[in-house]
């Protein structure tokens, strides 16, 4: 799965780093990159991603994993980008509306899970905001909830402010294509810097690192 994971993503070859014994040492350049002068205010893990991404898919349990491991208080946000060619913007803005109405309902990772199977496994696709409609409700959201909430006026908010920041890291040459992972707004996590054996422990350690950084 890991070795599937690595060639999806397109990760160059590296070796393993550090045994528990010798913790890795976390640099600059190798393991992340530092992409803004300051961090945000509050601590957050920002991940940018498309159900239409191959790459993304490949990476979904890690991060689904990622944000069991953060510290309390910190969940990791999920930005679905609307940028890819495959789809229309509008429509795959009513993807990252579906993945808000299941995440308030507490099935966000569930129904991301869904969404990329039928998409990559199942060779499926959407036409319509309906198609997704029905993609949910098959995969037992209630059709009310579905149904209000793609109309909800907190999910639109919380949509726009995915396209908001999509676009604040797209114009600062930061967000160039996904996944990517940002954390606190200043660090980019080079995925390729990570150990191929231990790619989950190093991914969460070099995270927690980052979040406590503070130069």
């Amino acid at each position: 799965m890991l070795k599937q994971l690595l060639a999806a993503l397109l990760f160059a070859p590296v070796m393993a780093f550090a045994s528990a014994a010798s913790p890795v040492q976390y640099q600059q350049g190798v393991h992340y990159d530092v992409v803004a002068e300051k961090a945000t205010e509050a601590p957050e893990v920002l991940e940018f991603f498309s159900f239409y991404c191959p790459h993304c898919k490949a990476f979904e349990p890690f991060a689904q994993a990622l944000d069991k491991n953060l510290p309390e208080g910190i969940s990791l946000i999920k930005n679905h980008v609307d940028f890819l060619r495959v789809a229309p913007p509008e429509l795959q803005q009513s993807l990252a509306k579906a993945y808000v109405v299941a995440k308030n309902a507490g099935q966000g990772d569930r129904i991301s899970n869904a969404i990329f199977d039928y998409l990559h496994n199942q060779r499926g696709s959407f036409t319509t905001e309906q198609d997704i409609r029905s993609l949910l409700v098959a995969n037992d959201i209630p059709a009310m909830l579905v149904d209000s909430g793609m109309v909800n006026t907190a999910v639109m908010d919380e949509v726009a402010a995915m396209k908001k920041s999509q676009d604040h890291y797209s114009e600062a040459k930061i967000l160039q294509g996904v996944p990517t992972l940002l954390v606190n707004g200043k660090y980019q996590v080079k995925f390729s810097g990570l150990s191929q054996e231990n790619f989950q422990q190093d991914l969460n350690a070099l995270v927690t690192y980052l979040l406590a950084k503070k130069d």
